[in-house]
């Protein structure tokens, strides 16, 4: 039987939506899918089929990754979930944050191959200096503009708690697969978890976002290089609610190694 996380138990000691003041609320969710039903229709049949769905999802939930209302209701359990799990042992994590070089242009994330990203991962985890680390995140998205005249690419990356070892240790891990380049100068970013069940639940709920933003180059007041960000516009909302219903829940995780104390590396 597939896992239903309607039906898993939130521990209201780390629930999201009790501790943190920025978790969306169900009001902010229902108002989301409202207005991404409005723009789904001009993506064709997958567009209109994705609508029809979650216009459909009332009482009986339509469960769909691309669904506000229900990766909100998701979210409440992971975010939950992994921050009970951390809070056992908290100074075991690490946070890591990965930018493939993988871009894709607006109207073609559907040729992202998420499979396969997850798959390289698994392999370069298994192949790291840290044996059977317990790792648990997911696949984030942005939509990077530059300051020179290429159009916005959507840039899929990868940001999951890491257990176990040494930041040096879970940085060789990564470092040797994701090379730096003259738009990603830090493709790779560890550090360690801080420990505050506060903390553990907001790392926990990050590691798999419902909002997803615009980056864009820009300069600090001291002159630095940084970055800016806003929400995306809904027409890019919906393009990415297309690709995160066809990947489902199981789909966006990262997962890999085993504890009986965690159930969520085994759901199906």
């Amino acid at each position: 039987m597939k896992f239903n996380f309607y039906s898993a138990d939130i521990n209201e000691d780390y629930d999201p939506a009790k501790h943190l003041k920025k978790f969306e609320t169900l009001s902010e969710a229902h108002d989301r899918r409202r207005r991404l039903m409005s723009a789904l229709p001009e993506f064709g049949e997958p567009g209109r089929a994705l609508a029809e769905r979650l216009n459909g999802c009332g009482f009986f939930r339509c469960r769909s990754a691309g669904c506000p209302v229900c990766l909100r209701a998701f979210r409440r359990w992971w975010g939950s979930t992994l921050a009970e799990y951390m809070a056992r042992d908290p100074e075991f994590w690490f946070t890591v944050s990965i930018v493939p070089p993988d871009l894709f242009d607006v109207g073609h994330l559907g040729g992202f191959n998420y499979g396969m990203l997850k798959d390289r991962v698994r392999k370069q985890i298994a192949r790291g200096p840290i044996s059977e680390p317990v790792v648990l995140g997911g696949i984030d998205y942005d939509l990077k503009h530059y300051d020179d005249d290429r159009p916005p690419r959507w840039c899929p990356h990868l940001y999951f708690l890491f257990g176990g070892g040494g930041k040096g240790l879970v940085d060789g891990t990564f470092r040797r697969h994701y090379p730096k380049s003259e738009d990603v100068k830090q493709p790779v970013f560890v550090t360690p978890q801080k420990t505050s069940d506060k903390d553990l639940i907001t790392t926990a709920t990050y590691t798999f976002k419902s909002r997803f933003k615009n980056r864009r180059p820009c300069t600090d007041s001291r002159g630095n290089a940084d970055t800016e960000h806003d929400d995306l516009a809904f027409h890019h909302q919906a393009e990415l609610a297309i690709l995160q219903d066809q990947q489902g829940f199981l789909g966006r995780m990262i997962r890999h190694g085993n504890d009986k104390f965690l159930p969520a590396l085994r759901v199906r």
